[in-house]
């Protein structure tokens, strides 16, 4: 097992909000409204995403954001509201407005108290349902399955309030880093909830302080793909496929998450990238290199894809010209 001090200041905290899940959402009059109207909650799902027009990442979610207003037409209704002065949102709405395909508008000071109270970052989303509750919290990106099953009715309230209130008890777990209480509540939120993130995380931190590599298997090979956003299911490919220790890394768990996030989008370069690493682990240099370039064709502003094309490339360099030959 390895020290006290060795997992201190492992555990970064946890955003927790003041709203948690199967809480009445505040109601949305009182803002400012830019483009459309205040939603009605009752009998529509909402989706309300806080932003900011300088947000690098809040800007990629509007093509996506409107892809699922058109997607699901009246049957939804998506808000994006910004904490930013009116004057500087109106002259953003203006010239990007066409493209945002919902509704959009000013925040107020009291809503922002409400919605945003311990949370750290935008863009941060709500999912509200049609009986006006909120049933979920988090980046918009991955809202997709959540709104998808909320949408066709097939929410379990109860259980996602378990597990809303698993992670604010392991989020109070880590303020006071009690570690016999951090071990059991992240079990019990991935018994729960075999794909939660936040338990997947502290789970790797967990057994890598209890130095126990085989429980990283056990672990992800629970989390069931029905369901699974391909983002997800790319992240935790990642988190098999990066750690610094060997004895932690698991190639073979991991192939069945890249095959689902590149059936689920086989254009993304992101998937592509950890498709690239996979086969680098297995020993597939020239197949890396060559997946690492079509991530790299896709999104040339991403500098660590040259970074990992350029290490892939000088592998395949020191194969070839047979430099390990002293060695056999």
């Amino acid at each position: 097992m390895g020290t006290i001090s060795g997992l201190v200041s492992l555990f970064c905290m946890v955003a927790v909000s003041s709203l948690n899940i199967g809480d009445v959402a505040p109601s949305l009059e009182g803002n400012q409204w830019l483009k459309g109207n205040a939603p009605v909650f009752r009998n529509q799902v909402t989706v309300v995403e806080f932003w900011r027009t300088t947000c690098g990442n809040c800007k990629a979610q509007i093509p996506h954001l409107t892809s699922l207003q058109k997607k699901y037409g009246n049957r939804i209704s998506i808000v994006a509201l910004s904490m930013e002065p009116l004057d500087k949102l109106d002259e953003f709405v203006k010239v990007n407005g066409d493209q945002m395909g919902f509704t959009i508008g000013k925040l107020s000071r009291e809503l922002e108290d409400r919605y945003l109270a311990g949370i750290k970052s935008v863009p941060h989303a709500v999912l509200i349902n049609r009986d006006g509750l909120i049933i979920w919290k988090g980046h918009p990106k991955e809202i997709d399955d959540i709104l998808a099953r909320t949408v066709e009715g097939k929410i379990d309230l109860v259980q996602l309030k378990q597990i809303d209130m698993l992670e604010i008890s392991l989020n109070d777990a880590i303020k006071t880093n009690d570690l016999t209480n951090i071990d059991t509540i992240y079990k019990k939120l991935l018994a729960a909830d075999p794909s939660n993130v936040l338990g997947l995380e502290i789970g790797m931190k967990m057994v890598k302080y209890n130095s126990e590599p085989s429980t990283v298997k056990e672990m992800f090979d629970k989390i069931e793909l029905t369901g699974l956003s391909g983002d997800k299911a790319n992240v935790f490919a990642m988190m098999l496929l990066s750690d610094s220790d060997l004895a932690y890394r698991y190639p073979e768990s991991a192939v069945r998450l890249v095959l689902y996030s590149m059936k689920q989008n086989p254009e993304n370069d992101s998937y592509m990238n950890t498709c690239a690493r996979l086969f680098y682990c297995l020993g597939d240099i020239k197949k890396a290199i060559a997946w690492q370039n079509k991530a790299l064709e896709l999104n040339s502003k991403q500098s660590s894809y040259k970074h990992n094309l350029d290490y892939y490339l000088s592998i395949k360099a020191i194969r070839e010209n047979n430099q390990l030959d002293l060695m056999n």
